[in-house]
């Protein structure tokens, strides 16, 4: 097997594990909306929301803590990314749905119109994923997604639909529609923050700062003086969701996130109606329809193929200009050429690359992330085979290709050494 096919085999089977890791969990959150979030009707919705993230927080702070050298050199565009996933994914978005669900469980609207509603996700996350991150993927791509959008509809309502009159004229619905545009665009925020911190450290991040966040408000609305009020039974409530959907489906979800693209990702969430109809049948006994079957179907079907495809995001190009380096490359054989754009939206990485400058266009291999054997900060390198000119205060046009590796920490540098030789060979 050649170096290339080993590569692309792997680079899918972590592409279908990030897959499966955000459909778990879809799954999780489903079982959320369905049997526990209702059961804490009783309390303020903005203490639910505190409650859970600070619990969870406790279960994921250690990783703060083991993250520290790589959260404490994220620069102010991943900080931003950090405090809008924390703001709109975790406090808006959770606060929101929260709304919609006991609303919904108070009999001022139905749980289909807050599902429906949680269908407009992936357009907010498709558009702002083809925005901000440049995820520029194939109409096939786009094609299965439309496709998965729909069955994800039908499947959720079989063929009854539901009223759009009842949606614009509905508080709780509104509460949906925020909810929806909180969590699509905490998608695309959250991959562009796990694209430069493991995953790990992001979940944590996001937990703390809501959790801080959500505080705030309970002061603000002075719902905190109703903590004493909660029951042991809303207590277990609580532990539940930290070990399912609260704490544990966001660090698998991360997980996947750091796997696929954004784009991928919004549509592996439509697992939800899938596992919701499936739970439904079993605990239920509620029997799927013809056409609720066919969408089943088809839904897993449009995963597979945009999982497959989001994989093909396309070239992507950049401009930046050269700057003095440390010398490192030199020392080992391989002379790099350092560029100062370090917060680029792509997975720390070694990609294949092309570079544009004197006119001409060469092959080479672009390392973008930390020197992890010498323990050095963040860095954007360009390696261009046999070439030995000076760009100092030049500036380059690349074109990324695609990933061939993750960086990693190598023993010592002829261990690196031999790593550099074998990644050499894909450039040709």
């Amino acid at each position: 097997m050649t170096i290339n096919a080993s590569m692309k085999i792997n680079t899918q089977k972590n592409m279908y594990l990030g897959a499966i890791a955000i459909m778990l969990a879809a799954f999780l959150w489903s079982l959320d909306g369905t049997f526990i979030r209702p059961s804490l009707y009783a309390l303020p919705a903005a203490l639910v929301v505190f409650i859970e993230h600070a619990l969870g927080f406790l279960i994921l702070s250690p990783f703060i803590f083991f993250g520290w050298q790589r959260i404490k050199n994220l620069t102010r565009k991943d900080w931003a990314a950090v405090f809008w996933v924390s703001i709109f994914g975790g406090l808006l978005g959770t606060l929101m749905i929260t709304k919609a669900f006991f609303a919904a469980f108070g009999g001022e609207t139905t749980f289909a119109t807050v599902v429906i509603l949680q269908k407009l996700q992936p357009v907010f996350a498709l558009s702002m994923a083809a925005l901000l991150l440049k995820e520029k993927l194939s109409l096939k791509f786009y094609s299965w997604a439309g496709l998965a959008i729909t069955a994800a509809y039908v499947l959720a309502f079989g063929n009854q639909g539901v009223s759009f009159n009842i949606i614009l004229n509905n508080q709780a619905a509104l509460f949906a529609f925020i909810a929806a545009f909180a969590f699509g665009s905490s998608t695309v925020f959250g991959k562009r923050l796990v694209n430069h911190i493991d995953f790990k450290s992001a979940a944590a991040l996001r937990f703390g700062i809501t959790s801080i966040l959500a505080f705030i408000l309970i002061l603000f609305t002075k719902d905190i003086l109703q903590i004493n009020e909660i029951t042991a039974k809303q207590w277990n409530l609580f532990a539940l969701i930290v070990f399912s959907s609260g704490a544990v489906a966001l660090f698998i979800y991360y997980f996947g996130l750091k796997r696929v693209s954004a784009s991928t990702a919004t549509i592996c969430e439509l697992f939800w109606p899938f596992s919701a109809v499936i739970m439904d049948y079993f605990i239920n006994k509620n029997v799927l329809t013809p056409l609720q079957i066919i969408a089943s179907i088809i839904l897993l079907l449009a995963i597979y193929f945009v999982t497959k495809e989001g994989n093909n995001g396309g070239i992507k190009n950049f401009q930046a200009a050269v700057i003095s380096g440390r010398g490192i490359g030199n020392r080992l054989g391989f002379a790099t050429i350092n560029l100062e754009k370090n917060d680029l939206d792509i997975e720390h990485g070694v990609y294949l690359a092309r570079a544009i400058f004197n006119g001409s266009s060469y092959k080479g291999l672009l390392h973008f992330g930390y020197r992890e054997t010498f323990d050095s900060k963040p860095s954007l390198e360009l390696y261009v085979k046999d070439f030995l000119g000076d760009l100092s205060g030049s500036s380059i046009e690349v074109e990324i290709m695609k990933k061939i590796r993750n960086v990693k920490k190598f023993k010592d540098g002829e261990e690196l050494k031999k790593q550099i030789r074998e990644d050499i060979k894909s450039m040709k």
